[in-house]
């Protein structure tokens, strides 16, 4: 088990656009613990190729006019328009990526809203599960894991792989 509030992140990198490097904690294949310093900005306008799902641990991060707190989970499709993203006081996020995280920059884009924030403490999870993206499921009870399995738990939720859910990967509610 992993305790992401309190473990140091990994070495820095420089997200497309951005001011600040933010520290970068690999996990599994595209999935990754983001540490964004205080004062982090990307105020350029565009998209990524691949879509991406992130959980805040800590901290707020601002994306296209919408804040996204502990605890908020967030999907944003392949293209979604992202502009004035920002973290003032620092954040850290459990981030994963549908496939290669290519930036485009791009001045032509227009906002089209089909970003998700779900309060992860607040939603009803219906039996079997809720999906909350193509890539993951919130459960109420932990999923079987054979073998060896990454688990991150955080506050009252755990993400694990696992064989049984779609994409391996799943949200649980403890």
């Amino acid at each position: 088990m992993i305790d992401l509030l309190t473990a140091a992140p990994g070495p820095e990198f420089h997200i497309p656009g951005s001011t600040l490097p933010v520290r970068l904690a690999r996990l599994h294949g595209p999935t990754c613990v983001v540490g964004f310093p205080a004062g982090w900005e990307r105020r350029r306008r565009g998209h990524y190729l691949a879509g991406e799902e992130f959980v805040v641990l800590a901290g707020a991060l601002h994306i296209s006019g919408v804040t996204y707190l502990p605890g908020h989970h967030a999907w944003l499709p392949a293209g979604t328009l992202r502009h004035d993203s920002a973290a003032p006081s620092g954040a850290v996020a459990l981030a994963h990526f549908a496939g290669p995280p290519s930036w485009v920059p791009s001045l032509l884009d227009e906002a089209d809203g089909p970003t998700v924030r779900t309060p992860l403490e607040s939603v009803v999870i219906p039996p079997g599960g809720l999906a909350l993206s193509p890539l993951s499921w919130l459960r109420d009870s932990p999923v079987p894991l054979p073998g060896n399995a990454e688990i991150v738990t955080v506050g009252t939720w755990t993400w694990q792989l696992s064989a049984f859910m779609p994409e391996g990967r799943a949200l649980v509610r403890g």
